[in-house]
């Protein structure tokens, strides 16, 4: 037996035609046409269940349309009849929509996963070139500083060198100059000028 629609403006999104179950009379509708058999088949609470509605309500296209943009548009129902005929939702269609959730919370969750590994994975990489940035930075301050103390040894010995020749040049002027003074005032000793024998 069916049952009247307890909500006259609804009706389901996606239905295909079934076949009238056994035991079930067919029904008129207003209109006084044989009602059509349909099958819900919307991923809902009411997925599976067959509902009687009328012929008129809705316009069949021509299956030879290429697609949906050339078919005709639908015209206004003529009867907005409409019964069901399940008044439950059948076990096999309940666990259909079950096990559709069940694999929608698992791709959901498989998803959220990956998107957690791939977080990390992100994260680790950039403590890696984190990582590296410090060593390649800490590698630079350790070579800058063996160039500094490098330039600063050579520094340190070139001036070492610097004042060993101005004191050997201060020497040499030195000796020169008591030399051409002895040399000047005619002071000889010896068989050799004096400035010309080593001190």
């Amino acid at each position: 037996m069916s049952v009247p629609c307890s909500d006259p403006d609804f009706r389901p999104v996606k239905a295909k035609a079934a076949s009238l179950p056994p035991g079930v009379t067919a029904e008129r509708c207003w209109c006084g046409r044989v009602a059509k058999v349909k099958q819900v088949e919307d991923f809902s609470d009411k997925f599976g269940m067959k509902f009687f509605m009328c012929a008129s309500y809705e316009h069949d296209p021509p299956r030879s349309s290429a697609s949906s943009s050339t078919r005709p548009p639908s015209p206004p129902p003529l009867c907005k009849w409409f019964h069901w005929i399940d008044t439950e939702q059948p076990d096999w269609a309940r666990e259909e929509v079950e096990e559709k959730q069940r694999r929608a919370w698992a791709t959901f969750f498989e998803e959220e996963r990956w998107e957690k590994v791939r977080a990390n994975e992100k994260a680790e990489r950039e403590r890696q070139i984190q990582k590296l940035r410090a060593e390649q930075a800490r590698n630079r301050e350790v070579n800058q500083k063996r160039m500094d103390d490098e330039a600063a040894r050579r520094f340190a010995e070139e001036e070492v060198r610097r004042e060993a020749r101005e004191a050997e040049r201060k020497r040499l002027r030195e000796r020169a100059a008591e030399a051409q003074a002895a040399e000047e005032r005619g002071d000889k000793s010896g068989k050799w000028p004096r400035w010309t024998q080593g001190k």
